[in-house]
């Protein structure tokens, strides 16, 4: 099968959806229901593995520094073999390339250019991204050898960035530094992409299928995990930095939504897992990644599962026989049914969408016994 590479929710197709019916007895989907409570038992006591509650978060917040430690050793050992005599190591919080070059244009443009919005223009288009701006601003400014009116455009310039940025995204710009080099060394991606990953983490603009939706479009399927990964060890860099970018009602709400991105990501695997076993479900799909993109469409708006079925199975559901239509679908239901209620926005839609499987398995089964008894 073709594999999903971006991730398009909803495809339009030229075909009609299945057709509602009236819900009648339920002979066939039987056989296979009884395997819910087995679905519902391993995600519970994967949960119960992981410790999704706050308080336990919390405690992690403070184990994952353990964690990580080792990594961070090897991190600073690397950096120690390789540091010279020209201050390199100094700037490591900065994430733009080449930064020894570019602090000596910042040097040179604060000898030449005399009025403020000037300067502040040319060392922006030096450094675009604040949080490096201020960190190499704030390190020249520790150097004692200055020429007098050298020093005193620097204080200028960096009291008008401070002035004019944003608090919370130079911040956590700045605490997340370190992380965002190691996991991209990692994924192999810019450091300063996982930054601002980091950052819109913070704002929470999106909602939490919608994050984990651009963390699979902006690194790819296979490192949605590294990037939760990540997000979660920033987190947990900011809440102990002596300037973290939250207050600490703030952190609480973020604990909470990274919660929430853990339980979905727990759902994930299980979901997949769970359909990709069965032969039946691969000869029609044995992609994980679209797998994923029918649990996230479903979740978002089951209402339309009838189209997200379609979009999902296409011309190959339509050439199976009937039978195992009906197997399929009570399939895909189970899956469905296994995903934490937490996750959808509304609990009567999720009462809606299996009452759907179950309306379009008793169709097919009973398409199924007309087809039985047409070949007798």
């Amino acid at each position: 099968m073709h594999c999903v590479t971006t991730l398009v929710v909803k495809m339009e197709i030229s075909r009609p959806v299945l057709p509602p019916v009236r819900p009648l007895h339920r002979p066939r989907a039987e056989a296979v229901k009884g395997e819910d409570a087995d679905v519902q038992a391993q995600l519970q006591e994967m949960q119960a593995e992981e410790d999704l509650s706050p308080g336990a978060m919390r405690q992690r917040f403070v184990d994952s520094t353990d964690e990580m430690s080792a990594a961070m050793a090897q991190f600073r050992n690397r950096r120690a073999l390789l540091k010279t005599d020209s201050g390199e190591d100094r700037f490591e919080r900065v994430l733009d390339d080449d930064v020894l070059p570019k602090v000596q244009q910042v040097l040179r443009a604060a000898q030449t250019f005399g009025v403020s919005a000037e300067l502040l223009a040319q060392l922006r288009s030096i450094f675009p991204d604040d949080s490096d701006l201020l960190l190499v601003l704030r390190e020249l400014l520790r150097r004692r050898q200055m020429e007098a009116l050298t020093r005193k455009r620097l204080e200028g310039v960096k009291a008008e960035v401070e002035a004019t940025s944003v608090p919370r995204r130079v911040k956590a710009g700045i605490n997340c530094a370190i992380k965002a080099r190691l996991f991209g060394t990692l994924l192999q991606r810019q450091a300063s992409l996982l930054r601002e990953s980091y950052r819109q983490f913070l704002e929470g603009m999106q909602s939490n299928i919608e994050t984990y939706e651009e963390w699979i479009t902006s690194y790819g399927f296979q490192h949605r995990e590294q990037v939760l990964d990540f997000i979660e060890e920033a987190l947990t860099t900011d809440v102990m930095s002596l300037d973290p970018s939250c207050s600490s009602i703030e952190f609480g709400d973020l604990l909470n939504k990274l919660t929430q991105l853990k339980m979905l990501r727990s759902a994930d695997g299980l979901f997949v897992g769970h359909l990709l076993r069965y032969p039946l479900v691969r000869e029609h799909n044995d992609c994980e990644s679209d797998w994923v993109v029918f649990m996230l469409a479903t979740l978002q708006a089951p209402e339309e599962i009838d189209q997200t079925l379609d979009d999902m199975l296409g011309e190959t559901f339509l050439q199976t026989t009937h039978v195992d239509r009906s197997t399929l679908l009570q399939l895909i239901r189970q899956a469905c049914h296994s995903l934490p209620l937490e996750l959808f926005r509304d609990v009567d839609q999720v009462h809606a969408l299996l009452e759907r499987f179950d309306e379009l398995a008793e169709l097919t089964h009973q398409r199924a016994l007309i087809e039985r008894r047409r070949d007798a």
